[in-house]
């Protein structure tokens, strides 16, 4: 069947500022996929090309097997939630959802259910009534992602999606998302949030136009040479921490705790049968750290 999005050498310019440098990167379906990357490395533009919104100077990028000049065939399929306010202000929150689902013609049969089932999962039940432009931004959030997913699409495209979102709405989201995936829907997400990349079975870091680096979350950070620590409370520090560094071991000492580089969480085993520590601690590295990392690379 093929990735849900494909892109070879994708080029995109405005004026003098090259904002997409042969992209390439393929998406595969049925998966979240994070894209990440410091403000203007190219992941809106990248997004606003997939749905046909702007045009390439360069490239080939198809969406669902489909070439993207041809995407308003396949609108059906796709769902996109801008970063920017779509809704209609003047209309209550039942009647932006029936518009939307009247767009993609849903029956009133299932366009009642559906509607009754997302406003349920954005937590927004019991406002039908309340006009959308008198929402706070967090609950217009909510009500852009239902409209979104009004028509249950095959590939659906958030532009940072969980703005102004309580932490636990948000996790109701991911949920949501991973039974999408589950199904076979392939979620692309825009974040600045790393613990919501963390969740991301995929994530794809864009720098200056370019993916430069792809791969689940711990490869990500392998990518970008990050790696578990081990903390060590030890009886006698220096007289263990010289064995450990006899044997190859990468140790530093900061306020009388042993902080120790392993390659692999196969070590910690290696580590015990030289030193007994009075207490110990897994210190993972975080995706934050490697998305500094991969910022400051050259």
């Amino acid at each position: 069947m093929g990735p849900a999005i494909s892109a070879r050498g994708v080029v995109k310019s405005f004026g003098q500022l090259r904002v997409l440098d042969e992209l390439t990167l393929d998406i595969p379906r049925g998966v979240t996929y994070c894209l990440l990357g410091p403000n203007g490395s190219g992941k809106t533009t990248l997004i606003r090309a997939i749905v046909g919104l702007l045009k390439l100077d360069a490239g080939d990028l198809k969406v669902l097997g489909t070439p993207v000049s041809r995407v308003q065939e396949i609108y059906s399929k796709i769902g996109y939630m801008t970063q920017h306010k779509a809704l209609y202000p003047d209309l209550t929150l039942q009647e932006n959802l029936e518009f939307f689902a009247g767009l993609y013609g849903i029956g009133k049969q299932e366009r009642e259910q559906r509607i009754v089932e997302l406003l349920k999962m954005v937590n927004l039940q019991g406002l039908s009534r309340r006009l959308a432009g008198a929402l706070s931004g967090g609950m217009y959030q909510r009500l852009s992602l239902a409209c979104t997913l009004i028509h249950e699409p095959e590939l659906l495209l958030l532009d940072e999606p969980t703005v102004g979102v309580d932490p636990r709405l948000r996790q109701t989201f991911w949920e949501y998302f991973e039974r999408l995936a589950s199904d076979g829907k392939t979620v692309l997400i825009t974040t600045h949030l790393m613990d919501e990349a963390e969740k991301c079975r995929i994530v794809g870091y864009m720098k200056a136009g370019k993916m430069t680096a792809v791969g689940s979350p711990d490869e990500i950070k392998r990518q970008a040479g990050l790696k578990p620590h081990l903390e060590l409370w030890l009886k006698d520090i220096e007289s263990d921490c010289a064995r450990l560094r006899a044997e190859g071991y990468e140790i530093e000492i900061l306020d009388g705790v042993a902080r120790l580089r392993l390659e692999s969480h196969k070590q910690i085993k290696s580590v015990l049968e030289i030193v007994s520590p009075l207490d110990m601690r897994l210190k993972e590295p975080m995706l934050e750290e490697a998305f500094l990392q991969l910022s400051e690379a050259a």
